[in-house]
């Protein structure tokens, strides 16, 4: 089983912005948040889910999506945004972790350019269905994605501003992410109190407990977290949205779990 990752970047965006004057930053922001938008929207027709890196860059879990239908985004999203340069970069490896590493070797090689803005090695690229009847979203575990928020957050953040609170999830995220990198498996922040994790296919309900605990010790913050297992990004996070949901259920019912794997 291996995952299938692709790096949006925004190409010379830095000279590029410095041509929009003084008074740029409001435009930028409003740019950045309809591109992701956009690509959200794009990718998650196709079952696959983005997140936003750094404004400037995206990663997408992308298994199940072929050469043309990452042409088929790219030429869409160019079209809208024909100002900005764009280049996608598709990496497969065993671990999240090694699927974005090779997206950047394979950018830094211009032989793995593809087609225009699309750099991937062609030979190792998965074979998406002809059809969508041919994948069974209900079968397959190919991904696995977990969902992670805090227990009770308003009794946590009741007596702190909002800045306070912002400060507080940034250093919750940075330990998320510390912890689940050295596992190969890459945290994003949603928004809210909520992250999302591509972590590799061999951890175990037993780690991700291990790992939720630590962290509720380190940080003294109770989580939650649903695990999702899928054959595209879409459907893995949607199964851990909904292991994470469960969660709540169980508590209201007088079950306490802190960690649930909808299998």
């Amino acid at each position: 089983m291996t995952y299938q990752t692709t790096v949006i970047k925004l190409e010379g965006y830095g000279p590029w912005t410095l041509s929009l004057g003084g008074d740029r930053e409001y435009k930028l922001q409003i740019l950045q948040s309809n591109i992701y938008s956009d690509l959200q929207d794009l990718f998650s027709n196709k079952n696959g889910i983005v997140f936003s890196n750094r404004f400037d860059e995206f990663i997408a879990v992308t298994n199940q999506i072929d050469l043309d239908g990452h042409g088929e985004i790219y030429d869409k999203i160019s079209k809208k945004y024909n100002k900005i340069s764009m280049a996608m970069t598709i990496g497969i490896g065993v671990t999240p972790l090694e699927s974005n590493k090779k997206s950047y070797y394979i950018k830094n090689k211009k032989e793995y350019c593809i087609r225009s803005g699309i750099y991937a090695e062609k030979e190792n690229l998965m074979k998406a269905p002809r059809d969508s009847k041919e994948i069974d979203l209900s079968m397959g575990k190919d991904i696995k994605i977990l969902h992670v928020d805090i227990n009770n957050s308003a009794a946590i953040v009741k007596n702190l501003s909002a800045y306070e609170i912002t400060n507080l999830i940034i250093n919750l995220y940075s330990k998320i992410s510390d912890i689940f990198l050295k596992e190969e498996s890459l945290a994003f922040y949603l928004g809210g109190d909520n992250f999302m994790i591509i972590a590799k296919k061999n951890m175990t309900l037993g780690k991700v407990k291990e790992i939720i605990e630590m962290l509720t010790i380190s940080t003294k913050i109770n989580l939650n977290c649903g695990i999702g297992n899928g054959k595209t990004g879409r459907k893995a996070a949607e199964m851990a949205t909904t292991s994470l949901d469960l969660i709540r259920d169980f508590r209201q019912n007088g079950t306490i779990i802190n960690v649930y794997e909808l299998i």
